[in-house]
This record gives structure tokens, sequence and C-alpha cells, in this order.
């Protein structure tokens, strides 16, 4: 299955944010992007978390280096509440 690409250039002009942004979050690991032909592209599959990222940015207004740590803390929680449902259905069996 072959995955699609967005340009960037033309997401931040729909979305009305900067270039630079998206390049600040490739630049701390947040997104990967390609470039083909001079123009920088990103994978469909990331395109949810660009989003996520680019509300985060211009909505509440946290940082580059907010919106890697709130990804993190987010990721941990979501690992934390998975070890939680496998531990209760461990318990049931004891039950």
């Amino acid at each position: 299955m072959e995955s699609s690409v967005i340009k960037i250039k033309e997401y931040c002009s729909y979305y009305k944010i900067e270039p630079d942004f998206v390049i600040s979050l490739e630049g701390v690991g947040l997104i990967e992007t390609l470039i083909i032909e001079g123009e920088r592209f990103i994978h469909e599959e990331q395109l949810r978390d660009l989003e996520r990222y680019t509300a985060w940015h211009y909505e509440m207004d946290i940082n580059i280096e907010g919106i890697d740590a709130l990804r993190n803390m987010l990721s941990n929680l979501e690992h934390l509440q998975t070890e939680i449902q496998h531990l209760k259905e461990r318990l049931r069996i004891y039950e």
C-alpha cells in the first residue's frame, strides 16, 4: 500500500500557519518531512499529529518544547492506561 504525501506549503497556506513552524516540529523530531524536487512534503499518516500540534501551538499558544513535553506525557499516559487494563485483566483470573 502506497502512502500519500501532502505538500507542506499547501497545508500551511490552507491553515494560515508559518512553514517555519512545521520545520521546527521536524527539528525536534515530532514529525518527519520529505523533500521532493525542492518541495517539502509530509506523509498522510502524520497529518493527524501535525493538525494536533498546530492546534496546540496556534490555539493554545504552546511552544515547540511544550508540544514535545505534552506529546511525551500523553504517550506515557496511554502506556500506563494500557498497562492498567492488562493488570485488571490478569486480576480477573484470581477473582
